[in-house]
């Protein structure tokens, strides 16, 4: 079995706090990561949560930040990446919704899902590329996308555009900053028995019939097995892949005819 170190390796998430993002931090961590992690909670609430994931608050530390916040997301990059000169691997976590079928959705509430799923990346990726431009930085930047981004859904339409804008925006940060050593792929996960995903599946019978019946194997993923994409891309053995979205969807997003 290979086995990934990442002990000379610090990681900065967003969107840290959920129920994938519990089994990425736990990955990452057994692989001797060191973790800053961020997400909207308050400190004495991350530190329940942190507390009840057993993680090491000396190699896990926590900011508190709003990602759809643009000047929030310049100054907590900012002082994280003076910190930790050297920190070169930044997972874009934050994101997800619930159903929100599109003729009752209000343009406010549209606007606020399309901005915490798309816009907020690109504050995102616009600081820590500044950073790592100011240290000369061969950094990594990874996001987390999802199946519907090439699987129309309905009543999530916010959702599934900003994904899919997600994506291009992969491609394109990629091949923009091939040059200075940048690279930017993203993972998209098929329907994940945890969070948001797990919440709406359980709760409505049509979303659990239709994602039951688009998986070629019959099943949803798991958190752990998004974490190990996590743990691949964030190491050595991922050094040649730059532009690319990396599905484990359980075969959803394969085309199908009939």
């Amino acid at each position: 079995m290979i086995g990934i170190d990442l002990s000379q390796k610090t990681i900065l998430m967003t969107g840290a706090l959920g129920g994938i993002a519990r089994q990425i931090v736990l990955t990452l961590l057994d692989a001797e990561a060191r973790l800053v992690l961020t997400d909207k909670a308050n400190e004495d609430e991350a530190a329940r949560t942190l507390a009840a994931w057993q993680v090491d608050r000396e190699r896990a530390l926590y900011r508190q930040l709003d990602v759809t916040d643009g000047r929030a997301v310049a100054r907590v990059v900012k002082e994280v990446m003076e910190q930790f000169p050297g920190l070169d691997t930044v997972l874009g976590h934050a994101g997800g919704c619930g159903l929100h079928p599109f003729d009752t959705t209000s343009e406010e509430e549209f606007d606020r899902i399309f901005r915490f799923n798309f816009m907020a990346q690109t504050y995102l990726a616009r600081a820590v590329f500044m950073a790592w431009a100011q240290r000369h930085v061969a950094g990594h930047l990874i996001f987390t996308s999802s199946y519907v981004a090439s699987v129309p859904h309905a009543r999530i339409t916010a959702y599934t555009t900003a994904k899919a804008a997600l994506e291009s925006l992969t491609r394109c940060l990629a091949l923009e900053y091939a040059a200075q050593g940048i690279r930017v792929n993203a993972i998209a996960p098929g329907n994940v028995a945890a969070g948001a995903s797990l919440k709406v599946f359980e709760e409505d019978r049509a979303y659990r019939e239709f994602v039951l019946r688009v998986s070629p194997l019959g099943e949803r993923n798991t958190a752990q097995g998004v974490a190990d994409v996590f743990l691949f891309l964030c190491s050595p053995m991922a050094r040649e892949m730059t532009g690319q979205v990396v599905g484990v969807d359980m075969g959803v997003s394969i085309p199908k005819i009939g």
